[in-house]
């Protein structure tokens, strides 16, 4: 047994209904309290009834009734309103400063024996999702419910790093798009170095020179640190010169090319691939935050995002070393990728900030649009029975899993507290 728990089953009434005091009186629980996580009791304005009195104040959870004493609470007056103390096990009364004593109620033998047997055979589970075998006898009313508020959720969490970067820009939404389509341009593996270098190349430097592709392409490299020693072929050099130039002009210092990972990736996500395509992307007619919020289509924005590196990429990946030709465009999924991570939760969080409710609804049509990702984390949905059918549903079940299963927070989780609570859901060994 712990607090969590109890608290659970205090909140929905998962108790027998003939509740007494350790001293006899019946209780009466007309309204169990608002249940909040901040310093202080742990539920505020209930409403109990003890023998024929009926108190208003607040409700404190303990395992036993001596954690009272425990956690210092009989010298804290913010629990002088308490007006009952619901334990697992009674050991002691509870004495307030004006020698009254609090009434209490011990469960140990009022919960119910198949919410016990559920939380702790999820609590035991070692599978991934704890109540993957549980999840097809879940209520789908419940599973689609609760995946919605999952998504809004999530986008809430990303949220955050679009505040922070509004803030290192004072608020200027392009150039802090710019430094979070740059961390999304390297993904998972070079999201770090790419967001330094949005930091060390702004946004305004790399449209000066919009109008000269390859300048654009230098900067972009020669920050990055990849325009160092001597190169063979014709054009590293002309970037190198180029980069030298603007570099003294405008008082630029590069990154450090090590920095940058190439191990165990695919040729066209390496690093010198994508530095092209960003700075094409970056200084192309039309493309900026204000364009991206007048799209109204996945397939329109897929149309902006569709750039190519320059031509001498085309047969190389590397600087002086040639390899089978091939246009080194930025593919589909990586421009879904880019729409799921960057684009969507920047509209859903500009429009909750200006109370937009069209762009906010856009930003999900987005990944309503989008089909479902592909990773382990959506593995283990899969083998559940969970299958998103598009990128909404996908995220989702990611910050599901990220958020509450892998913690095994079964307990905050209204399909977790579903299945501990209802008795049609049935318990299914695991194998």
């Amino acid at each position: 047994m712990n607090e969590q728990l109890l608290s659970y089953v205090w909140k929905y009434r998962l108790y027998n209904t003939q509740l007494l005091t350790t001293n006899g009186s019946p209780i009466t629980v007309i309204k169990p309290g608002e249940q909040h996580g901040n310093a202080g009791p742990d539920f505020f304005n209930a409403r109990i009834k003890v023998g024929d009195t009926v108190w208003a104040g607040n409700v404190e959870i303990h395992v036993k009734s001596s954690d009272w004493y425990r956690h210092g609470h009989q010298s804290d007056r913010a629990y002088d309103n308490v007006v009952l103390h619901v334990v697992y096990e009674y050991d002691t009364d509870i004495i307030h400063p004006d020698q009254t004593v609090v009434p209490t109620v011990a469960l140990a033998d009022q919960i119910q024996d198949e919410v016990l047997s559920r939380y702790a055979h999820m609590r035991a589970s070692r599978m991934d999702i704890p109540c993957g075998n549980q999840l097809p006898d879940v209520d789908r009313i419940v599973v689609n419910g609760w995946t919605d508020r999952m998504l809004v959720e999530r986008l809430e969490h990303k949220s955050q790093l679009i505040d922070l970067a509004l803030h290192v820009n004072r608020n200027d939404w392009e150039d802090a798009f710019y430094q979070l389509l740059a961390r999304n341009f390297g993904f998972k593996v070079n999201a770090q170095p790419f967001e330094m270098l949005s930091r060390i190349l702004p946004r305004k430097l790399l449209l000066r020179h919009a109008d000269q592709p390859q300048q654009a392409e230098a900067m972009a490299l020669g920050q990055a640190g990849f325009l160092r020693g001597d190169f063979d072929d014709e054009y590293a050099r002309m970037l190198q010169l180029d980069y030298r130039f603007l570099a003294h002009k405008y008082g630029l210092m590069p990154m450090d090319h090590h920095l940058w990972k190439f191990l165990r990736m695919r040729p066209a996500n390496f690093p010198t691939i994508r530095l092209s395509q960003f700075a094409v992307l970056v200084t192309q007619d039309g493309f900026s935050f204000g364009d991206l919020l007048r799209s109204c289509s996945v397939e329109q924005l897929r149309k902006i995002l569709e750039v190519s590196a320059s031509p001498y990429w085309t047969t190389r990946y590397m600087f002086d070393k040639v390899a089978p030709y091939s246009c080194k465009t930025l593919g589909t999924e990586s421009i879904d990728n880019i729409i799921i991570n960057t684009i969507a939760p920047a509209m859903f969080y500009y429009g909750r900030m200006r109370s937009d409710h069209a762009i906010v609804d856009k930003s999900m049509d987005l990944l309503r649009s989008i089909p479902a990702e592909k990773n382990s984390i959506l593995s283990k949905w899969n083998s559940a029975g969970l299958i998103p059918s598009n990128a909404f549903e996908s995220q989702a079940l990611i910050g599901l899993y990220d958020r509450y299963c892998s913690h095994k927070k079964c307990l905050d989780c209204a399909i977790g507290r579903e299945i501990i609570s209802e008795s049609s859901v049935n318990v299914k060994v695991e194998r």
